[in-house]
Parts: structure tokens; C-alpha cells; sequence
């Protein structure tokens, strides 16, 4: 993500010496003391620098201020194919201000002028803490992102420390047990700043307009909540520096600082008002150009799709698979399958589950903690590659990952999916680490339990839980896990029931029983994939029905109607700091285009199909792609996937086995419909399904459906059969000659 950077404040001059006579030495002290850090916290940054220069408002450069700092950067195109849970990639900038863009493609977040030092960061746990609430062996008084505190700040007239953390976050145990600690930083917060600390997994909104990097985020804010400084892990010795520093520079300039905010957000305003919805066609040769951004970026030696740190791309997988079983391009299978076996490196051999990240292009030194989101898209991953190759390997990490998930991260009693694991285990006796990751995941089970387990925040995130639940209800479609399905129905209904209100959406968490943090996009969206996915997997029409309400509140609390797109958060003038920016996650709306591509396809409604377009025309527009997830929703929009429908009562034990073996039948993108004419309209679209007395399936594309299959083994057959008349005569899909006439044969 590209940032323009602007400073042009009346005290220039000052700010020149700041950075000559202050910050030059704070970056060489800061760099120095860094390494005092555990080699796990600081990786080695030497070789690795980052120009930083500062801009005029007209996008001239000042010559030149220039500041050389470590950067551990996470470089090309490819690290946008998917957005990672996190990492080292970001490149340490010193800020001015950072000019807003529509589309949110470009954050507005910064204002004055002090260095931003990047230093990579790991992951480690704060046991699950609601956000604002501090471990008890430090005594910095923190608050929470609230009203509260910022009205502290601006009465006061004091600055925020702003610390965006993360439960599994080693680095931010490090900070704890170090820099927060430390007496002097201790008292300097508590007497002259207003500590804030917030949890980047309960607050994705914030942490979008914040995250620099990785985490701890550790932010200087002015007290109307915009970016005056921004690092990762700080020594107390550079903690110090930054916040004396950091509070002199507000001090002499806050006036000039003002003014500029000011300026600033009206500019926002005034580009949100210019924003006009886009306007273009979508078309077929957007896939060859995305695949071959794909293929550039591409690592034939260790597999995946960027260089070191290595996370999973699980989109850029899924669309590899897609455009091999369509294409019949096996190169794309092949890289696929390649990187899945590569990613091996970071699966646990012992209690299933996959690790966060490696360090390294080769899938080597692994950051051990488990996330709920990394195992259900390796899930689907793994169960896809089971289904093309059938080998066992690949099916045994699929339950070996079930297993996990069931053990460690599952509410059992009441349905739900807790959030993460840690990757140490800690004594909570006594300061520092019993037993690091590296240590503990290279025992095996007897040596484990002996120990301790790696504690697991039992946080049940709304988003999250929908990628679980839908990972594991197509689990059970393939490998016929009765288990899996009713649990991921049972979570299902669990939230349903706890998180949605009408008019508001859902939830994001549950906090003392009571819904917290409406107004999320992510949550909408990913939730209304899991009803889909239930509706595909059961043929009960309530899962239908429940997924348009969601969408449909979506559609009214997060729609642009004006520049296109959805926000990913409801937009509100009374919002804290950044939150007042209009940013659009650019993933997220292509997650809600394939939504909204398959709710055309199940319904037959216009509207849905004109949405996904409206969705791709934004982001086609908006600037850097997520370029995997952006191929996938282009090409549901394209092309109208293959339909299998089963018609026969449900009850009956011969229309459920054909009904199952048509969910288990591998076709990338397919959808199955159960009609049952004792209930069911026999109709879709404009096909109509003849009413006959025993149960039969039909395999359709949008131009033809095959004659009625009688018996569940005849149906892979009929498939291969369809499929090669399709994929022949496969043209994208248009709606300009009304509704799909499909015929009957």
C-alpha cells in the first residue's frame, strides 16, 4: 500500500533540527538497544533500509530530510494476493501527514512530523483480556478505546499511547515484561500521557487504521486520536526518548498541528463528497492478467506466492485449483500442490493445527501460535487438494486439524470457536517464559502435557467463527462427518440467536453475555457465507432467508452508494480518531462479491448480480488489488457454476444418499440444491423440475440440465460428461437476454 506523505508546517526549521540534532541519534540509540531483545523478538535487520522522505501539500519533494532506518520488508506484489493475518511487511516511514485516498485505499494517518521506526514483531498472548485491561504485573493505568479517553486526552491536553496488541502476540509479552514495566516509562505514561490499549482481533477497525507493520503497534497519537509517531517493539530506553520527544514537538507546535488536522479532514470530506461509483466493464482478460501476477510472483524453489516471512495464500490457492480443473492446466495444479506440501513445515505433527508464519522463504523458523482464521482456510485448502489427488496425506492433515480445532479451540457445551492459541507456555507465577515455542512444539505428547498447554483465548470472534463453520460443514460434505456438521450448525445457530439484531447486523463478540461491537462488514459478510454454506449443505430454505437479512442490512449500513464499494465499518461523525475515515477493506468487499454473486445464482435476483458488479468496479478502480481473492470474485461473476439438484423427499433414505454424494463430488464452485415437492417449489429461475415419483438428479449449467440420474453411483459419470460439453462451449455469463432459459432433457 502506496502512503503520500505531506508536511509543510511554519516551523520547518524546527522540524530539520529535530530530525539532525535528535532523531538521527534516537534512530542509532533505538537500533542499538533494539538487540537487547531475544533473537525471536529482533530479527536480523542489517542490509535492510528504508529512505524516508517528506512531502509538500502539493506532493513535491522537500529536499531532502532524509532519514535511513532498518526496514524488514516484505517485498512485491504478492503480498497483496491475500491479506496476511499480520507480519513484518510494512516499510518504516517518517511521517507528515499521510494524504487520504477514496476507497480507503490510503489511510490517513499521520499528522506533525517524527520518525516512524519499523522493527519486525512477532506474535504472543495476553490471555484473552478484554481490550483496556492490563496484565497485573504492570502498574501503567490503562484505558480502553472509548469517549472516555478521549476526552481525557483532550481535557488534559495530553497526548495517547496508543498500544495495538494481540492475545498471541510474543513481542507484545516482551513489551510487557520489559518496557512496561520499567519504572521511568511507568510514571512518564501514567503522569503526562493517556495509556490506551486495545486488542487488534476485538477491534479490526481500529487495527486498520493503526497496524503499522505488525504488532504491538506502538503509536503516539495527538488527542484528537491522529498518528504523531509509530513503532513496533520499543526498548525502555527508546520508549522514553519517544515519548519526551514525542511531547516537546506537541508542545511547540500543537497550534500549527491543529490547523493542519483540520485542513486535512477537510480535504477527506471534500474527496468522500467528489467520490462517483465507477464504471467499467468487467471482463475475462482481467483473470489472465491476474493469473500472471500470480505466476511472476511465484516461488518454484519453496512454493507460495511471496518471499520471506512466508504466510499462507489460501485464495491464491483456491483460484489455482480453480483455473486447473477448468482449464485443464496442470502447471497451476502443480504449484498448488507444491506449496501446500511446503506448508507442511509449519503443521504440527503432534496435535494437528498450523502455525501462524515462518520467518524464512523455505517455511523455516515458524511463529508457533495457532489462529482460528489460518486453520479454517487450510482446511479448505487441504480438503480440495484430498479431493483432486485422493491422497491420504492430505486427508489425514484435514482431520488432524479437525481434531485440533476440536480439542483446543472448540466450545463443546454450547457451540462456538474460541479464537487463538499461544505458541509459550507461561508461568503465571513468576515473570518471563517457561517454555517457548520453539521448545515446546519439538516435544512430543507426554513431554507437552507434562509441561503445561499453551494458553487459548476463548474469545469467540463473530468473523472467525464463520470461516470455521464453513470449513467444517464442506469438511463433512466431502469426508461425511455427521460430527463436524451439527457442530458447525449448532455454532451457527448459536450466533445467529446471540449476535443479530435487526437493523444493526451482527455482533463482533460477546462481552459479560451481552453483544459488543456492532457494525463491522467483515462479520456481515462472512456470516452470510456460513448460512449460504448451510443452505448448500442441508436444503433447509431458513438458512436462505437468514443469509438475504444479513446481506440486506449490509447493503443499508455499509454501502457507498455514491463512490461504490462498502465501508468496513458503519460510518458515523461521532467516531474516535481514525475511525472517522471512510476506508473500504478491499478483500472484504471482494469476499461480499462472491456473496452476492452466489445469492444471484440461488435466487435469481438481479440486484445481487449488479451489486458484485458495482463491488468489482471499485476495486478494479481503487488502486492495489488483492489480486488472488479479486480473480475469484471476477470469475464467479463471469461464469455461471455448475448446479446439481436433487429432487426427492428428504426423508427418504435414497434422496438423501444421492443428495450426499452430490455435495462430495468435487467441482469447484458448484452449487446443490435438495427440492423436496412435498414443500419445495420445483422451480429455479425459469427451469422447472417435472414432479416424479421417485427421486432423481440433475446436473445444469445456465444453457442445459442432463437427463434425470436415478442412482448416486452414475452421478460422477454425468458430471464428466456435462462438464466436457461445458468447459468446450464456456463463455462468460450474461444477464443483457433476462434470466438463464435453462432446458430440461
Amino acid at each position: 500500500m502506496t502512503h503520500s506523505c505531506v508536511c509543510s508546517f511554519r516551523g520547518l526549521r524546527l522540524i530539520c533540527h529535530l530530525i539532525r540534532k535528535c532523531l538521527t541519534p534516537l534512530i542509532r540509540h533505538w537500533y542499538e538497544k533494539s538487540h537487547q531483545y531475544p533473537k525471536s523478538v529482533i530479527p536480523d535487520v542489517r542490509n535492510r533500509e528504508s529512505r524516508v522522505v517528506l512531502f509538500t501539500d502539493e506532493g513535491k519533494t522537500l529536499d531532502p530530510i532524509i532519514a535511513w532506518i532498518p526496514d524488514y520488508k516484505c517485498r512485491g506484489q504478492a503480498s497483496r494476493m491475500t491479506e496476511g493475518e499480520g507480519g513484518n511487511d510494512r516499510t518504516g516511514r517518517w511521517y507528515g501527514v499521510q494524504a487520504a485516498r477514496r476507497h480507503g485505499g490510503f489511510l490517513l494517518v499521520g499528522i506533525a512530523g517524527l520518525l516512524l521506526l519499523a522493527t519486525p514483531v512477532a506474535a504472543g498472548d495476553r490471555h484473552g483480556q478484554p481490550q483496556g485491561v492490563v496484565p497485573t504485573s504492570s502498574v501503567i493505568r490503562w484505558s480502553g478505546w472509548g469517549e472516555q479517553a478521549f476526552e481525557r486526552a483532550e481535557g488534559e491536553d495530553k497526548l495517547i499511547l496508543l498500544d495495538l496488541t494481540a492475545v498471541w502476540c510474543h513481542a507484545c509479552h516482551v513489551m510487557d515484561e520489559t518496557t512496561y514495566v520499567d519504572p521511568a516509562v511507568v510514571e512518564l505514561l501514567n503522569a503526562e500521557f493517556i495509556p490506551v490499549r486495545v486488542d487488534t482481533d476485538q477491534r479490526p477497525d481500529i487495527a486498520a487504521r493503526y497496524r503499522h507493520g505488525g504488532w504491538p503497534t506502538t503509536s503516539v497519537l495527538l488527542p484528537s486520536g491522529e498518528i504523531l509517531f509509530q513503532a513496533n517493539t520499543l526498548t525502555p530506553e527508546a520508549m522514553l526518548e519517544v515519548l519526551r520527544t514525542s511531547d516537546a514537538f506537541y508542545r511547540e507546535n500543537k497550534r500549527d498541528m491543529a490547523e493542519r488536522v483540520a485542513r486535512i479532514w477537510e480535504r477527506v470530506e471534500s474527496t468522500q463528497r467528489a467520490s462517483r461509483q465507477p464504471h467499467m466493464r468487467i471482463y475475462p482478460e482481467m483473470l489472465d492478467h491476474i493469473l500472471a501476477m500470480m505466476k511472476q510472483q511465484y516461488d518454484p524453489v519453496s512454493g507460495g506466492f511471496r518471499d520471506a516471512p512466508k504466510f499462507f495464500e489460501p485464495e491464491a490457492i483456491t483460484l489455482a485449483f480453480f483455473h486447473h480443473f477448468w482449464h485443464r492446466d496442470s502447471g497451476w495444479q502443480r504449484m498448488a500442490l507444491f506449496t501446500l506440501d511446503q506448508q507442511l513445515k509449519l503443521h504440527d505433527p503432534i496435535w494437528g493445527g498450523f502455525f501462524r508464519y515462518a520467518e524464512e522463504g523455505d517455511w523455516s523458523k515458524p511463529h508457533y501460535e495457532k489462529l482460528l482464521s489460518i486453520q479454517a482456510s487450510n482446511l479448505l485448502n487441504y480438503l480440495e487438494a484430498y479431493q483432486i489427488t485422493g491422497l491420504a496425506q492430505y486427508r489425514e492433515v484435514v482431520e488432524g486439524t479437525m481434531r485440533y480445532v476440536t480439542r483446543f479451540l472448540a466450545d463443546r457445551d454450547q457451540g462456538g470457536f474460541y479464537a487463538s492459541q499461544d505458541s509459550d507456555v507461561r508461568n503465571a507465577d513468576r515473570s518471563g517464559f517457561d517454555v517457548p515455542g520453539s521448545e515446546f512444539f519439538a516435544l512430543d505428547e507426554s513431554q507437552r502435557l507434562a509441561i503445561g498447554i499453551p494458553a487459548v483465548d476463548r474469545t469467540v470472534l463473530t468473523d472467525w467463527n464463520a470461516l470455521m463453520i464453513k470449513a467444517a460443514l464442506r469438511v463433512s460434505q466431502v469426508l461425511g462427518s455427521t460430527q463436524a456438521r451439527e457442530f458447525a450448525l449448532k455454532t451457527l445457530r448459536r450466533l445467529y440467536k446471540e449476535r443479530y439484531q435487526p437493523g444493526r447486523g451482527l455482533a463482533h463478540l460477546l462481552h459479560a453475555g451481552h453483544p459488543k461491537e456492532f457494525g463491522l462488514l467483515a462479520d456481515q459478510v462472512f456470516f452470510a457465507d456460513a448460512l449460504l454454506e448451510a443452505f448448500v449443505t442441508t436444503g433447509a430454505s431458513h438458512y436462505l432467508e437468514q443469509a438475504e437479512t444479513v446481506i440486506e442490512d449490509a447493503i443499508r449500513l455499509f454501502e457507498d452508494s455514491q463512490g461504490g464499494g462498502y465501508f468496513d465499518r458503519t460510518p458515523s461523525s461521532s467516531s474516535l480518531g481514525l475511525l472517522k475515515f471512510p476506508h473500504k477493506d478491499l478483500p472484504v468487499n471482494a469476499a461480499l462479491s462472491l456473496v452476492f454473486s452466489d445469492l444471484f445464482y440461488l435466487t435469481h435476483d438481479l440486484r445481487y448480480r449488479e451489486k458484485a458488479e458495482n463491488i468489482l468496479q471499485m476495486i478494479v478502480d481503487a488502486g492495489p488489488l488483492p489480486v488472488a481473492q479479486t480473480g475469484r470474485a471476477i470469475h464467479r461473476f463471469l461464469f455461471y457454476p455448475v448446479h446439481i439438484v436433487v429432487v426427492g423427499e428428504k426423508s427418504q433414505a435414497e434422496a438423501r444418499h444421492l443428495f450426499d454424494r452430490s455435495l462430495a463430488m468435487y467441482a469447484p464452485g458448484k452449487l446443490v440444491r435438495f427440492l423436496d415437492p412435498r414443500a419445495d417449489s420445483l422451480s429455479i429461475g425459469e427451469v422447472t423440475f417435472p414432479k416424479v415419483s421417485g427421486p432423481f438428479a440433475y446436473v445444469c449449467t445456465e444453457r442445459l440440465c442432463s437427463s434425470p440420474i436415478a442412482r448416486a453411483d452414475e452421478l460422477p459419470d454425468r458430471l464428466r460428461d456435462m462438464f466436457t460439453a461445458f468447459a468446450e462451449a464456456r463463455k462468460p455469463f450474461s444477464t443483457r437476454n433476462a434470466l438463464p432459459a435453462l432446458n430440461v432433457r
